[in-house]
């Protein structure tokens, strides 16, 4: 597949969409209520009610069932995947019947909505450190959100192995088939090693994994060596940045990389409230 220089552009990212199609076709109501209840984690005490709700970066479209089921008015997705967004349709259409939603195929730095509106909350987990332009990804989506309303964030931990994971997923992205199910294989071999190095059963973790997102461990393993483009921020940057675009931060869930990330990262979350 030809691939730009432009990191921002679909041809130089991840098949994200590929899969999360894959992963909704396996769609449990244990993973919905994992999606809910971590979705739940960042508004709690019905603060979803009556909401309007922008899922920038939609991926399976289940951040927005769950904020409809913890009471949202209306929930709108956009992903610059078209198999993303296919993923979420297929999802609101059999979970969401009779309630208020929209899924846009476009680009965060794209998106316009009608008559300049904004919303209540606009929420991004896991995704602008995708986008190959991370910050002023952060921007665009912060200048979507309502005075008052909330911004909710997902981004990767920066771990000292950044640098080599950038190197992994770039290859992985660009790599067959293959390829792909081997370095998976590999990484699945090495990382079952470990959990049996600090005492714990490979086959109890992964029988009981719970993704915020909902999603099983395998699927999770293949989003994670493939995340490209990828950058990564400390819990200082993404505060300094939060408050340099007139927000205040409500609440957050840190915690450093494990083994300084040697198996890669994860997401660290923030919520922020827009002064007026």
């Amino acid at each position: 597949m030809p691939v730009s220089g432009d990191l921002r552009q679909l041809d130089s990212h991840f098949a994200f969409g590929e899969n999360w199609k894959a992963f909704v076709e396996t769609l449990s109501d244990e993973s919905i209520a994992e999606a809910v209840r971590g979705l739940a984690k960042l508004f709690p005490a019905d603060e979803l009610r009556g909401r309007d709700f922008l899922d920038v970066g939609c991926g399976s479209g289940l951040s927005m069932l769950a904020a409809l089921r913890l009471g949202a008015k209306s929930v709108t997705g956009i992903d610059i995947d078209p198999n993303s967004a296919e993923a979420a349709r297929a999802v609101l259409t059999r979970h969401a019947a009779g309630q208020t939603w929209h899924v846009q195929v476009t680009s965060v730095f794209d998106f316009t909505p009608e008559n300049g509106r904004t919303y209540d909350v606009v929420h991004s987990w896991g995704v602008l450190h995708h986008t190959g332009d991370m910050w002023p990804a952060v921007r665009k989506a912060a200048a979507l959100v309502s005075p008052k309303g909330y911004l909710a964030l997902a981004l990767y931990r920066k771990t000292p192995l950044c640098g080599f994971w950038r190197v992994e997923k770039k290859f992985y992205t660009r790599s067959g088939a293959a390829a792909q199910a081997g370095i998976a294989a590999l990484y699945r071999g090495v990382y079952k090693i470990a959990l049996l190095a600090t005492g714990r059963s490979p086959t109890a973790y992964i029988g009981a994994y719970k993704s915020a997102r909902g999603m099983s461990w395998s699927h999770d393993v293949h989003d994670w060596l493939g995340g490209y483009p990828y950058e990564s921020v400390t819990p200082q940057e993404v505060a300094a940045v939060l408050g340099e675009l007139g927000f205040d931060e409500v609440r957050s869930f840190e915690k450093p990389a494990a083994i300084q990330g040697l198996f890669g990262s994860h997401c660290d979350e923030f919520v922020a409230v827009r002064r007026v």
